[in-house]
């Protein structure tokens, strides 16, 4: 019995320590839906840690580009980010993205002059292919 309960817990602490040890960063395959119209766009991802903080850049294939900043909660596993495109002022937002146990996320987003959202799900680049 003893042995048994050990190995419960064994297994259940290793589950929990490689969730909590994830490492975001890196490039993602990212495609959701334009606010406003719905259209759908792709974007390569890059996440870098900057400090305490996370460094956000996207291209995408309709020719739009974002840069953001987030900070990124362990203990939730969200990534909370602010982000601009800096071509056109008025595509300024913030997301809202949970990082999950396979490394893609999916974002909640809204542009700040914007009252609707929008949903974009990423996954981690190595995945994708």
């Amino acid at each position: 019995m003893k042995k048994a309960v050990f190995l419960v817990t064994l297994l259940l602490t290793s589950a929990v320590f490689a969730y909590t040890d994830y490492k975001l960063g890196g490039q993602y395959d990212c495609e959701g839906n334009e606010i406003g119209t719905g259209n759908v766009f792709k974007c390569t991802l890059t996440i870098k840690k900057t400090g305490e903080t996370y460094a956000s850049m996207a291209i995408c294939d309709n020719g739009n580009a974002y840069t953001g900043t987030g900070i990124y909660d362990a203990n939730t596993h969200f990534l909370s980010s602010g982000f601009i495109n800096p071509k056109k002022l008025d595509e300024t937002g913030i997301a809202m993205s949970h990082v999950k146990r396979d490394g893609s996320m999916e974002s909640t987003w809204t542009y700040i002059n914007k009252t609707t959202i929008a949903r974009t799900r990423c996954i981690p680049h190595e995945k994708a292919k």
